[in-house]
């Protein structure tokens, strides 16, 4: 899918981007049962119970799940396409999924996903949603134009934040956001599980740095390579 010249303005201005109906349902399906094959597997990344407990994170992250499903990965090469118009000098930085759990009250705190000293326009999330979401089952929250705001500040982790907006996106919605956006994702009160898969790209200039390390939230910051809290950022 191509970016109109006003998609690429309201990015640029807004820090996110909702694109509606990216795939349509076969491909969509297939994306999921490509999401839960991963799932069921247990290729799943460790943060430490500190970090889960400082930063109010409760959900399951798989790390790099193209690696080992070609589904996944050849969507990872579609978005790549997109990704293009707006980074210059795009790279491929990482995939995720995100599981968050029916009856486990799990739940995203407010974070910013790299270094505020990069800038904005360096770092985007890709976020493909493969089901509906809902209220119960919780939408994507986000702080529009607060990617130009520096580093967020310390507070609670799950507080009403000014201007903060909730996006519920449909079964193949793509939402595309600033890595320094402050976004964050409600409890999934539903009976159903909640998937997302994020792919993750990068300016040339930042690849390689040290930035891509670091993760900003209400309670401090984080070194995700060092697994342990910074305290200079």
């Amino acid at each position: 899918m191509f970016l109109t010249d006003d998609e690429l303005k309201f990015i640029r201005k807004e820090g996110f981007l909702v694109l509606n109906q990216f795939k349509e349902v076969k491909a969509t399906l297939e994306i999921l049962e490509a999401i839960k094959h991963v799932v069921v597997n247990e290729i799943q990344a460790h943060n430490t119970a500190e970090f889960y407990e400082s930063h109010g994170a409760i959900n399951f992250t798989f790390d790099n799940p193209h690696i080992m499903n070609s589904v996944l990965n050849d969507f990872s090469k579609e978005i790549k396409i997109t990704a293009g118009e707006i980074i210059p000098s795009v790279h491929f930085h990482m995939s995720l999924i995100q599981h968050n759990k029916a009856g486990l009250k799990h739940s995203i705190p407010w974070h910013q996903d790299i270094s505020y000293t990069v800038g904005p326009g360096n770092f985007y999330n890709f976020l493909f949603y493969p089901q509906n979401s809902s209220k119960k089952m919780g939408g994507l929250r986000l702080v529009p134009k607060s990617h130009l705001l520096g580093k967020l500040s310390l507070g609670g982790s799950h507080d009403e934040l000014i201007g903060e907006i909730i996006v519920y996106p449909k079964a193949g919605d793509l939402i595309i956001v600033d890595g320094l956006t402050f976004h964050a994702v409600p409890v999934n009160n539903a009976k159903q599980d909640r998937y997302s898969f994020c792919t993750r790209f990068i300016s040339s200039k930042i690849v390689g740095s040290k930035a891509l390390d670091i993760g900003h939230y209400r309670t401090g910051s984080y070194d995700y390579a060092k697994k342990e809290p910074v305290n200079h950022v």
